[in-house]
């Protein structure tokens, strides 16, 4: 049977080894929420390359239509306006719709107004009332401990917020590749008819 000094020791023995146990939860799960920030910092800075991306396609897009026109202006001098060629712009076809068309428009303009959250957003999730543990030597060391399991669960909020961020940006970036593809056809066709009409001029 254990004495009260014994008991004194084991308690004491228990109470160091767990205070450690969170100190290493607290720095594994400090790191961990790093690199979930990182990730999502890398993953904001591809975005904001994809807007880039996609901001130059349709700049070319209003281009090649101001080329049209002055390749209309230029068509009516050189042919009637019922000329084949005056009529054959890239703005009617199938590729061109798909990427500049209504629906395309309406789809870009639907992801653009999702709302989207921020990093340590929580989610509904809120720090749970109380202390955690359950004190027994009432000192310094579980005063700790509760600090450290406290600052885990403000760790574990904020991944879950990052979590979800992550998938919506993900989801939107999925969406906008195919975007964009669609939009590299549409002014590839578009550039195509354009030449085409310039070298029926020459």
């Amino acid at each position: 049977m254990d004495t009260p000094a014994g008991l004194d020791q084991r308690i004491d023995f228990v109470t160091n080894e767990t205070l450690a146990a969170t100190r290493r939860i607290r720095g594994v799960a400090e790191e961990t929420n790093q690199v979930g920030v990182d990730t999502l910092v890398a993953l904001n800075e591809q975005g904001e390359k994809l807007d880039n991306a996609e901001r130059r396609l349709d700049e070319m897009n209003v281009d090649l239509k101001q080329t049209d026109k002055h390749l209309n202006e230029l068509e009516k001098c050189c042919c009637c306006i019922s000329c084949s060629c005056f009529r054959s712009t890239g703005t009617g076809t199938k590729a061109y719709k798909k990427g500049y068309g209504k629906k395309a428009r309406a789809e870009e303009d639907a992801m653009l107004n999702q709302p989207t959250g921020s990093v340590g957003s929580s989610g509904g999730s809120r720090r749970p009332d109380g202390p955690i543990i359950n004190k027994v030597t009432n000192d310094a060391r579980e005063d700790e401990m509760e600090d450290n399991l406290q600052a885990v669960s403000d760790v574990l909020t904020n991944l879950k917020g990052i979590a979800t961020e992550m998938g919506s940006e993900l989801d939107r970036q999925n969406n906008q590749i195919d975007r964009l593809g669609n939009k590299m056809d549409a002014n590839q066709g578009h550039l195509d008819r354009a030449r085409q009409r310039v070298n029926k001029q020459l």
